[in-house]
């Protein structure tokens, strides 16, 4: 009997919702029939590795989820190498396919985003931000060699890039969500916008200025998402998104952490590589990470109409900061960021 098997096989049964049957549904994944599906479930016949795979894959289960190896090792997927600029517009593709699939989770699911950086999905909504992200990261981090003599004035969005961009970000408001941020959330934003201005790689002012402003139409939707509960509808501006919880933190964070929980399916995203995501489904990793993530929440603030005093003073002291970066574009003045 395949007693790691017969294991694996019933963390794959939690991941079936309770309305349907679970043998008639792994026969249709497996492409087998039910009674070759009833003697694997039992362990009398192995699961081949290709059916194994599809079985991860399609519930979202790493192939080590059993046993004691769960505990120890952590399979993720970190996507494909991005060394050009078509490999850089996969990654796009494999964010908006992540969104999609949470977003068709249904009500009951829930995205906790610890943001070490403000959450990535906000600058799909502002052109200056994600032209400014887009840039920077291809340029400066990637070093992608189709940009290595480009100009901020030559880069720019596709409209293809634009109108998928935008569908993550209409995903993303229909995600039931708790954000928390720090003090630090803008900080390396503003540090890369410093660094392309000091170096010349953004030589125009209304380019700089542009952007700022963005930072700053940000807050003000922070604000209204704060005082209704509900995300704002990238669309049309209204307050009619999901569920929306906004917590402030005076801890530190190493990295950008999105926790997602259903009924059915759990996962986890850590940021590497300044704006790359690693992601798994392993079910001790997601206990940890929501265990953490519950632990910064009993120690953070949440924010809103209860809470307004606190909540104008953060929103203040990020403008003191976006200010302080505006001061050395238009004065030349030093910063302390």
């Amino acid at each position: 009997m395949f007693n790691k098997q017969v294991e694996f096989l019933k963390l794959v049964q939690q991941r079936i919702p309770e309305h349907l049957n679970a043998v008639e549904t792994l026969s249709v994944v497996l492409g087998i029939g039910n009674d070759s599906t009833y003697r694997r479930l039992r362990g009398e016949t192995a699961l081949t590795y290709e059916e194994s795979f599809k079985l991860a894959d399609h519930f979202g289960l790493s192939l080590d989820s059993v046993g004691i190896d769960a505990l120890k090792r952590v399979d993720f997927d970190a996507g494909m190498p991005i060394e050009k600029i078509d490999d850089y517009e996969a990654h796009s593709n494999r964010i908006m396919d992540r969104m999609l699939r949470f977003e068709h989770y249904g009500n009951d699911s829930h995205m906790y985003y610890f943001a070490l950086d403000f959450p990535l999905f906000y600058i799909y909504q502002y052109p200056s931000l994600l032209r400014l992200k887009s840039f920077y990261w291809g340029k400066s981090i990637l070093g992608l060699p189709e940009m290595v003599d480009l100009t901020y004035n030559d880069y720019e969005i596709t409209e293809e890039r634009n109108k998928r961009d935008l569908n993550i970000m209409r995903s993303y408001s229909r995600i039931p969500s708790t954000e928390i941020w720090t003090n630090t959330s803008y900080v390396a934003t503003l540090k890369q916008l410093q660094y392309c201005w000091e170096t010349g790689t953004i030589n125009k002012q209304k380019d700089a200025l542009d952007i700022l402003n963005e930072l700053e139409a940000l807050l003000e939707v922070m604000r209204i998402q704060s005082d209704t509960g509900k995300k704002i509808n990238p669309i049309t501006g209204e307050s009619t998104g999901a569920d929306f919880h906004w917590y402030i933190s005076d801890l530190s964070v190493g990295n950008n952490a999105v926790h997602i929980r259903s009924e059915n399916n759990s996962h986890t995203f850590l940021s590497f590589n300044t704006f790359n995501f690693i992601e798994t489904s392993n079910a001790a990793f997601n206990k940890q990470t929501k265990n953490w993530l519950d632990n910064f929440l009993k120690r953070s603030l949440l924010v809103g109409p209860v809470a307004m005093g606190k909540r104008d003073q953060y929103l203040n002291k990020l403008r003191g900061q976006i200010d302080s970066i505006r001061s050395v574009i238009l004065s030349e003045e030093e910063t302390l960021l």
